[in-house]
C-alpha cells in the first residue's frame, strides 16, 4: 500500500515527517491499517500498538463520528475512550477505507460548548415562546380553512365558476399552511423537550395497525398498499410510551404517503442482531426495530444529507423538502426521547426506508 500516494496522489511528499496533524487510515471496520509518527503521540502509545488496535478503541463512537464528518464534509469533536481529550477529526472516504485527519480540539471544545449551551437556551426559550402563541397563530388560518371551505360548499351563496376556482385555491393553500404550522410547532415541542417518557407495556403490533388504519384517509384514493410484516417469534409485547411511539409512527408514515401517489409501503418489525446494534453504538440490551419503506419514494444523497435538519434545508437550494424535515426532525427528537436512534437509507431503483430502534425494555 503506497500510503503516500493514497493520500496525496504524489510521491514527492515524505507523509511520515511533513504531516502537523495526526493521521491514521482505516478500513471500512475500524481496522487501524497505517498511522504517522504523531498520531502515537496524541494517543500516548506506541505505532506497533495502533497497527494492531481498531479506531474504536481510541475514540468513542468513530463510525458514526465518521459519517458524520463525511456527510457534513466538515471537521468533528471526538473524545479518546477513558480519557477527557478531544479532538477535531476530519474524516475521507477512499476505496481503502478511511484517511482520518486529528487535530488538538481542547481550546475550540471548551468555546464550542459554552457558544452550544448559550444557543440551546436561546432555542428553548424561542421554542416556549411560539408555544404559548400557537393559538393565536392557529387561529386566523383555521377560520380561512373553515370559511373557504363553507363558501366551497355553497353555503355562502352561488357564486361564479371563476370566484369557485379561487376560493378553492385559498382553501387548499390554507390548509396546507395549517398543517406546516402544526408540524413546526410540533417541531418546537419536542426540542423544548416537555414530554417525558412514560412507560407502560403495550402490544406495538396492535399500535402499528391502528396507526395505519388511520391514514386510510390519505392512501385510499391513491394507488398505494401497505403491508405490516414481522420477522419469525417477533416479540410483540415492549415497554416504551406508547403516545411517543404512536407520533413517531403516524409522522414517518405520514412522510411517505404525502409523497407518493403509488407503489408499496412495508412495515418491519424485527428484533435488530447484534452486529447492527454494535455499527450503531448502541448498549447491550432489547431493541425493537421498525423500518417503513417505500418502493415508490426515491432518493438521491443530497435529499439524504439534510433528512433530518430543517435548519440545513433553509441554506440549502433543496427547500422544497423543508417540510418532510421539520416532520423528520421531530421524529429524531421523539426517537431520542426513547434513547433509541433513527435513519434513513435509500437503495438505488429499490425503495427508501426509515428505519428506528428503541429499547424494548420487556
Amino acid at each position: 500500500m503506497d500510503i503516500k500516494k493514497i493520500l496525496f496522489r504524489t510521491s514527492s511528499i515524505d507523509v511520515e515527517k511533513a504531516l502537523p496533524d495526526a493521521v491514521i487510515l482505516c478500513s471500512k471496520e475500524g481496522k487501524i491499517q497505517w498511522v504517522n509518527d504523531v498520531a502515537a503521540e496524541i494517543f500516548e502509545t506506541s505505532k506497533m500498538h495502533l497497527l494492531t488496535s481498531n479506531i474504536s478503541d481510541f475514540i468513542e463512537n468513530p463510525l458514526n463520528l465518521i459519517s458524520n464528518s463525511i456527510l457534513m464534509n466538515k471537521a468533528v469533536i471526538t473524545k479518546m475512550v477513558g480519557k477527557e481529550a478531544y479532538f477535531d477529526m476530519t474524516a475521507k472516504e477512499i476505496a481503502e477505507g478511511y484517511v482520518l485527519d486529528f487535530r488538538d480540539a481542547a481550546m475550540q471544545l471548551n468555546e464550542f460548548s459554552g457558544k452550544n449551551s448559550e444557543n440551546a437556551e436561546v432555542n428553548r426559550e424561542k421554542n416556549r415562546f411560539l408555544l404559548k402563541l400557537a393559538n393565536d397563530i392557529k387561529s386566523p388560518i383555521q377560520s380561512i380553512v373553515g370559511f373557504s371551505q363553507a363558501m366551497t360548499d355553497g353555503l355562502g351563496g352561488k357564486m361564479s365558476e371563476q370566484q369557485e376556482k379561487y376560493i378553492r385555491i385559498i382553501n387548499k393553500n390554507s390548509s396546507e399552511l395549517m398543517y406546516f404550522m402544526a408540524k413546526l410547532l410540533e417541531l418546537s415541542q419536542t426540542e423544548t423537550e416537555l414530554k417525558k417518557p412514560e412507560r407502560k407495556v403495550f402490544d406495538i403490533m396492535g399500535l402499528v395497525n391502528t396507526t395505519v388504519r388511520y391514514n386510510e384517509q390519505l392512501y385510499k384514493d391513491k394507488e398505494v398498499k401497505i403491508f405490516v410484516k414481522t420477522e419469525e417469534n417477533f416479540k410483540k409485547t415492549i415497554s416504551s410510551d406508547e403516545d411517543i411511539l404512536k407520533n413517531i409512527l403516524q409522522d414517518s408514515l405520514e412522510v411517505i404517503l404525502k409523497s407518493v401517489d403509488m407503489g408499496e409501503i412495508l412495515i418491519n418489525l424485527s428484533t435488530p442482531d447484534e452486529e447492527l446494534l454494535a455499527s450503531k453504538n448502541m448498549p447491550t440490551g432489547a431493541y425493537t426495530m421498525i423500518s417503513i419503506s417505500s418502493s415508490a419514494l426515491l432518493l438521491s444523497e443530497n435529499d439524504l444529507e439534510c433528512m433530518f435538519d430543517p435548519y440545513a434545508i433553509v441554506d440549502s437550494s433543496n427547500r422544497k423538502n423543508v417540510l418532510r424535515a421539520i416532520v423528520l426532525a421531530s421524529v429524531k427528537n421523539l426517537v431520542q426521547s426513547l434513547n433509541g436512534i433513527v435513519w434513513a437509507e435509500s437503495k438505488i431503483l429499490k425503495n427508501t426506508s426509515f428505519n428506528i430502534i428503541i429499547p424494548s425494555g420487556v
